[in-house]
């Protein structure tokens, strides 16, 4: 990235040629500033002809009179009020149908002297623009006459070595690491030909007309950061076509190839080289169904010239790596890496949120007054959601960290308290909290809600689980689960569970017994009795693994097994020699 404080060299591709429109738009402002001197001059030798101009009754040369004294200027005053009245007594004698035929023909004599004057201003513009457009005509086909479709002397690409290189390419003001033309090959194609970046191109093509710029032979150059697939025209005769971006990571214009051959040449430009692109057409274009829009242009190529000039490979051309959310993935912008670590829009959002994170514009703290004896206003966290203390952070320095000479009467570390008044209590040992009374009678209010809360748990559990498994049966239901129960209890499964698996719902269905009309049970049967006694046995701890009597009485059983075998024989097979053994 470049100081701004240095002196920059001076870059002759970089400067913006004036327009030779903006010299003929001089040249027109200078000939209405000549022409409305010519009419003003004109209107003032008019006036002078006119004040010298002698009344045509007298002969003599006209001399002003000298003043006239005041006496005399009255009776000159009452000389002509006489005229007056005389004068208005002839004209209420005259007819009025002759003043109206004279105000009527002077009224027509006035009409022509103006259809006369507008007429001759009319053609005079007329012929104005029939100029101006015979000029343009013959300038666009003197331009055109001088234009060429293909760079001169261009030759193969194959016909060229790739350099690797590192410098700073001079058309386009970028470096590359790899150079596909030589620099003395394209001096002499690019000789007598415009250089446009794209900073100047976007200058000299304007809105609202986006002219082609003024010139025999102009080549845009950038790198060429996106390549879309070929693809056909919707047109009825479907025509195939290409589309690649170029951009010089400020700037970016979409090129389009359009026809057979320019597409089959051309589908092979890799992503980011640099390239320049001789006489492009300008594509005037605004999105389609939007209110607000903006007007832009795009860059095209009809014919099957070659009009793309290879230059090098850039050097600096990366991606933007900020992964997006909505599409988890990464957004993708070309960017110039030596200069810039996101795109544009990522990095301003990284500078949104970056007032967020200072202590002085977050919203999370304030500003209190000092905590502690002899010390400096200090910034203060709340608490969060789950109301936990977050560190403090302090602003200014104590006066103990000031004055690191002076001990601190407690202690040489500073102290910091959550409020004033625990500062207070700490300070003044008569000193009560009342922070620490509210806190206690807040603490004492908590527990009782709470052991209420419990108490009336409890006896809502108590209340639903009370024959739950009854409640809205009918007789002849509950007569059938009982038989359904008694039934699974006989099928064996059951038998040494030794617990109730279903967590006391059988018990509660098979204890609710049908009694006699006074009270006393029915007559019950063995099965019912030997059920009711499966029942009452009940273990509030189920331990599924083997007694201590059962894992004794195995390993008895083990061990006599064993002496039974091999207890017998122990003494003989001491006694016997190793000499009686077989090896097999």
């Amino acid at each position: 990235m470049s100081d701004p404080r240095e002196i920059a060299p001076n870059d002759l591709y970089q400067n913006i040629t004036p327009d030779k429109e903006d010299a003929r738009r001089i040249e027109l402002e200078l000939e209405k500033i000549e022409n409305v001197k010519r009419d003003l001059l004109e209107r003032l030798h008019r006036k002078k002809i006119e004040i010298e101009r002698r009344d045509p009754n007298f002969t003599g040369v006209q001399v002003p009179a000298s003043p006239v004294k005041k006496h005399e200027l009255q009776l000159v005053e009452q000389k002509d009020q006489k005229l007056k009245n005389i004068n208005r007594f002839e004209e209420s004698n005259e007819n009025p149908n002759e003043l109206c035929l004279q105000q009527r023909f002077q009224k027509q004599t006035a009409r022509l002297n103006d259809s006369n004057a507008s007429t001759e201003y009319f053609m005079e513009k007329f012929r104005d623009a029939k100029r101006k457009e015979k000029v343009h005509i013959e300038k666009h086909e003197s331009m055109m006459k001088s234009r060429v479709h293909t760079f001169n002397g261009i030759e193969p690409k194959n016909e060229y070595q790739h350099v690797i290189v590192d410098e700073l390419e001079q058309y386009s003001n970028l470096w590359i690491n790899k150079r596909y033309t030589p620099v003395s090959n394209l001096k002499s194609m690019l000789h007598e030909v415009k250089i446009l970046r794209l900073n100047k191109l976007f200058a000299k093509v304007r809105p609202p007309k986006f002219e082609e710029p003024q010139y025999s032979n102009w080549v845009v150059v950038g790198i060429v950061s996106d390549k879309s697939d070929i693809k056909f025209t919707a047109s009825n005769k479907p025509q195939k076509y290409l589309k690649f971006t170029l951009t010089d990571f400020k700037h970016k214009v979409d090129t389009y190839i359009f026809g057979k051959e320019g597409v089959e040449r051309y589908y092979n430009l890799r992503i980011g080289d640099i390239i320049a692109v001789l006489n492009p057409e300008i594509l005037p274009w605004r999105p389609s169904g939007k209110q607000n829009y903006i007007k832009s242009f795009n860059l095209r190529i009809s014919h099957p010239y070659k009009c793309i000039l290879e230059i090098g490979k850039s050097r600096d051309l990366a991606r933007c790596p900020i992964v997006v959310r909505s599409t988890s993935k990464e957004c993708g912008v070309p960017i110039n890496k030596k200069v810039d670590r996101c795109c544009e829009y990522h990095r301003e959002m990284e500078i949104r949120k970056g007032p967020s994170k200072r202590l002085d514009l977050s919203g999370q703290y304030a500003l209190g007054a000092p905590t502690k004896l002899e010390s400096q206003p200090a910034l203060y966290r709340g608490h969060t959601a789950q109301n936990v203390k977050i560190q403090n952070f302090k602003l200014t320095p104590s006066y103990s960290q000031n004055n690191p000479h002076l001990i601190d009467k407690y202690g040489e570390k500073s102290k910091f308290f959550s409020n004033r008044n625990a500062a207070k209590a700490f300070f003044d040992d008569e000193f009560q909290n009342p922070d620490m009374i509210s806190n206690l009678d807040n603490k004492r209010r908590k527990i009782m809600e709470q052991r209420k809360s419990n108490v009336l748990n409890r006896e809502l559990d108590r209340l639903l689980r009370k024959d739950q498994d009854l409640e809205g049966k009918t007789r002849e239901e509950v007569e059938k689960m009982k038989q359904t129960t008694q039934r699974t209890l006989q099928s064996g499964l059951f038998q040494k569970v030794g617990f109730d698996p279903t967590g006391g719902k059988i018990s509660r269905i098979l204890k609710n017994k049908e009694r006699s009309k006074d009270g006393e049970p029915k007559f019950l049967s063995q099965k019912d009795r030997t059920v009711d006694d499966l029942m009452a046995f009940k273990k509030e701890y189920i331990i599924l693994a083997p007694s201590k009597v059962d894992l004794l009485n195995k390993k008895n059983k083990r061990e006599k097994v064993w002496q039974e075998n091999f207890g017998q024989n122990k003494s003989n097979d001491n006694s016997e020699s190793d000499s009686d053994l077989e090896i097999v």
